[in-house]
């Protein structure tokens, strides 16, 4: 055997150990991204469940005070004859609305979510809420998600069960309203 038959031989060796090298990472890419895939989902999953809790305790504070549950109310309707407290106790609620309105944006910027909530949507197009958004938008220092809400509170106002079956088909926000 001559030096140049040992040289081809390792050559050969070093061809079949790069073909294995390539086969293992494409297994392991692969794992990876499964795994990835998971993670994702249990990422999305809890997102959306944390906007939905925070939704619900909003509503529950609501409908546990008969005295906040006459100024959400008013305040959606866009009533102008509120005293300044039940304004400010308005103004605070609706502040909730439009921070989970931005993180909904935010999530699905990030894929985290594909839907908006619809009772979101429903609060977002009532004229009080628009009213108040016309007052504070410049308040957003999100401006992409600001101009996310301007098209919430504009246009035609579909019903809130229209906005569920819409919601996660849509790549357009949906436009919901709420019997007042």
């Amino acid at each position: 055997m001559t030096l140049q038959d040992i040289g081809s031989i390792g050559e050969f060796v070093g061809a079949i150990a790069t073909v294995a090298t390539l086969a293992y990472l494409a297994v392991q890419i692969r794992h990876n991204n499964r795994g990835l895939d998971q993670n994702s989902a249990l990422m999305r999953m809890t997102y959306e469940n944390q906007i939905r809790q925070d939704g619900q305790q909003l509503r529950a504070l609501i409908a546990s005070d008969a005295e906040l549950s006459s100024i959400w109310r008013a305040g959606l309707g866009g009533s102008s004859d509120m005293e300044r407290a039940e304004r400010d106790r308005f103004e605070l609620l609706v502040l909730n609305v439009m921070e989970m309105l931005i993180l909904q944006h935010r999530g699905r910027k990030r894929g985290l979510t594909t839907n908006t909530n619809p009772y979101l949507l429903a609060v977002a197009s009532t004229p009080g809420f628009t009213k108040w958004w016309r007052r504070t938008r410049g308040a957003v220092v999100d401006t992409e998600a600001a101009a996310w809400i301007d098209s919430l509170t504009q246009g035609e106002r579909p019903s809130v069960a229209r906005a569920a079956q819409q919601g996660a088909a849509a790549d357009e926000p949906q436009r919901a309203s709420i019997d007042l």
